[in-house]
C-alpha cells in the first residue's frame, strides 16, 4: 500500500464493492444488437476482461451469473486484489481470476499475459488515471481485445462535469489538509457553505449544487477515488474517439440505451441540429452539450461488424425478455432522465408490461405480434429499451448453472449480516445482478439458517421479493 503503488492514484481509503449492470455481456450484447449490430454471444465460450476491477465484486457478480463464460479482473491496488481472491475462494468461483498489475506492466507483458479477449470493459477509470495509463488501456485494447470484441469505456465527461473541476480541488486540498477521512467530510461542508451563501458559480451552474448534494449521499471510499487523484479529468468524447479509433475500434453507440434514442435524451430544439451533423466526433459531441452530459458509457467494436436488415431483424426477435422486480404492470409511465422529465405513453408501454407481468420470458417475435406492434419494430426496440434503462425488464438467459451463483449470494449475505456494505445479488436467469437492501439481505440470510430478523420484515420478504428471486435464479434450488 501507499505511494509505492498509486502513480498519483488515491491509496488511503479502500474503493467500496460496486457492481455495474452495464458491464456484463447480456447488456452489451442486449444494447449492439438493438443498434444493429452482431457481438460476442453470452450463449457461448468467451472471455471478459475488467481494467480496474477494484476489490472486484462486479467481476465476481458476472462470473457467478455466467459460468460459462471466463472472466479476467486487473487492478494494481494489493489490497483490493486481496479482497477479491479472498471472496472468490469464499463463494468457490473458479471461472474468474484476479490479477494485480498496473495498466502499464499489463500493456507491456508477454503475449500470453492475457488470452484473446471478446469484451474489456471500465468503469470510471479513464478520468482518474494519468494520460501514460490511458494510453497504456489502449495498447491493452489493441493487443488483446479480438475482431468483433467490444469495448465498454465509462468514464466522465465534458461539459456536465466541467463545473466539478474546482470544486475537486477543494476536495482534493482539504483532504491534503485533514486527511482523507476528514477532508472529505469537511471539504464538502465548505462547498455546501459556499452554495448556501450564494456563491457565483452555484448561481450560474444551478445544477452544480445538486451535484454536491448527490455527492454527500456517497461513502467516503467512492468519493475519495472518485475526486482525490492527481490526474482527475472529466474527458472529451472526440478524444476518446480518436484514441480508440487508433486500436482499430469503432464507436458504435451508449452501453445507457436511453442515450441511443434522440427523440427522448435530446431537446426537442437540438434534435434537428444534431441530426443534421454527419461527423461522428463532432455529432457526439454536439449530444454532449445538449445533453450536459457528466458520465458517458461508449461502446466500441474491434472491427465494426453490422447486421444486415434482416439479420438484424432475427437478431431482435430471437431476444427475450423478463421482468424485474419493482416493474409497473402497464399505463403510462413517466422517465426522469438528464433532459427532464419524459412521458412514456401507455399505448407505447401498457402492452409490454402487460405481456411481461405474468413473470415468465417473452421474446421480442412474440411481443411484435402484438396487436400494438405489429409492423412497428422500431418503435418496440425502442420501448424496451427504455425499460431495458428504466430497470423494468432486462434480457433473459437459457438455463446456466446456479450452484455458483447460490454460493456467492450465500457469501454476500452472510457478509451483509457481518456489517459489509453489499447491495446486489446474483441473478443467473439474467446473467447479471439485482439490487439488494440490507433488510432484503438480513432476510434471505435468516431463511438460509442465519440469524433470525423482525418477523414483519421477513414477511414482507417473502410475499415481494422471495417469488421474483426464485424466478430470477437467486435462490437456486434453495427453498
Amino acid at each position: 500500500m501507499g505511494a509505492g503503488w498509486s502513480d498519483g492514484y488515491h491509496a488511503e481509503l479502500a474503493y467500496p464493492a460496486i457492481f455495474h449492470r452495464e458491464l456484463t455481456p447480456a447488456w452489451l450484447r442486449a444494447t449492439a444488437t438493438a443498434l444493429g449490430y452482431r457481438s460476442p454471444d453470452p450463449g457461448e465460450a468467451y472471455t471478459w476482461c475488467e481494467l480496474g476491477c477494484g476489490p472486484g465484486l462486479g467481476t465476481l457478480l458476472t462470473a457467478a451469473a455466467n459460468p460459462d463464460g471466463r472472466f479476467i479482473a486487473v487492478d494494481f491496488d494489493p489490497a483490493a486484489i486481496v479482497r477479491a481472491r479472498a471472496l472468490a475462494e469464499e463463494a468457490g468461483i473458479g471461472n474468474a481470476r484476479f490479477l494485480h498489475m498496473s495498466f502499464a506492466e499489463l500493456a507491456e507483458a508477454a503475449d500470453t499475459a492475457l488470452p484473446p479477449l471478446d469484451f474489456i470493459v471500465l468503469h470510471g477509470v479513464l478520468s482518474w488515471i494519468s494520460p501514460a495509463n490511458r494510453q497504456a488501456v489502449m495498447r491493452i485494447v489493441a493487443r488483446w481485445l479480438k475482431p468483433g470484441g467490444i469495448a465498454c469505456l465509462s468514464y466522465m465527461s465534458q461539459p456536465g462535469s466541467a463545473p466539478m473541476m474546482a470544486a475537486q480541488r477543494v476536495l482534493q486540498r482539504s483532504a491534503r489538509i485533514s486527511g482523507a477521512g476528514a477532508g472529505l467530510p469537511g471539504g464538502l461542508a465548505l462547498l455546501r457553505a459556499l452554495r448556501d451563501g450564494g456563491a457565483g458559480q452555484f448561481v450560474v451552474v444551478p445544477e452544480l449544487g445538486d451535484q454536491i448534494e448527490q455527492l454527500t449521499l456517497q461513502p467516503s471510499g467512492y468519493l475519495a477515488h472518485e475526486f482525490l487523484g492527481e490526474h482527475w479529468e472529466p474527458l472529451h468524447v472526440a478524444d476518446v474517439l480518436g484514441a480508440m479509433a487508433a486500436t482499430g475500434c469503432t464507436f458504435l453507440g451508449s452501453a445507457t440505451p436511453l442515450e441511443n434514442i434522440d427523440a427522448v435524451s435530446i431537446p426537442g430544439g437540438a434534435q434537428p441540429v444534431v441530426a443534421a451533423i454527419e461527423d461522428v466526433a463532432l455529432r457526439e459531441t454536439a449530444k454532449d452539450i445538449a445533453r450536459n452530459q457528466t458520465l458517458r458509457r461508449d461502446l466500441y467494436q474491434r472491427g465494426a461488424r453490422p447486421l444486415a436488415p434482416a439479420e438484424h431483424r432475427a437478431a431482435l426477435e430471437a431476444q427475450r425478455f423478463i421482468a424485474l422486480p419493482g416493474a409497473p404492470g402497464g399505463g403510462a409511465l413517466r422517465f426522469s432522465t438528464r433532459i427532464g422529465p419524459v412521458d412514456g405513453p401507455a399505448a407505447m408501454f401498457s402492452p409490454l408490461l402487460e405481456a411481461l407481468a405474468g413473470g415468465s420470458p417473452v421474446s421480442f417475435g412474440d411481443l411484435l405480434r402484438l396487436p400494438a406492434y405489429a409492423g412497428r419494430g422500431g418503435l418496440l426496440n425502442q420501448a424496451c429499451q427504455m425499460l431495458l434503462w428504466a430497470g423494468y425488464l432486462h434480457p433473459w438467459l437459457p438455463a446456466q448453472g446456479i450452484d455458483a451463483a447460490l454460493s456467492l449470494n450465500r457469501a454476500l449475505w452472510r457478509g451483509a449480516a457481518a456489517g459489509e456494505e453489499y447491495a446486489w445479488v446474483v441473478a443467473p436467469a439474467i446473467g447479471s445482478a439485482i439490487p439488494a437492501d440490507r433488510p432484503a439481505m438480513l432476510a434471505a440470510h435468516a431463511l438460509d439458517g442465519g440469524r433470525p430478523v423482525d418477523a414483519r420484515a421477513l414477511a414482507a420478504f417473502e410475499r415481494e421479493l422471495l417469488p421474483v428471486w426464485k424466478r430470477l435464479g437467486v435462490l437456486g434450488n434453495f427453498d
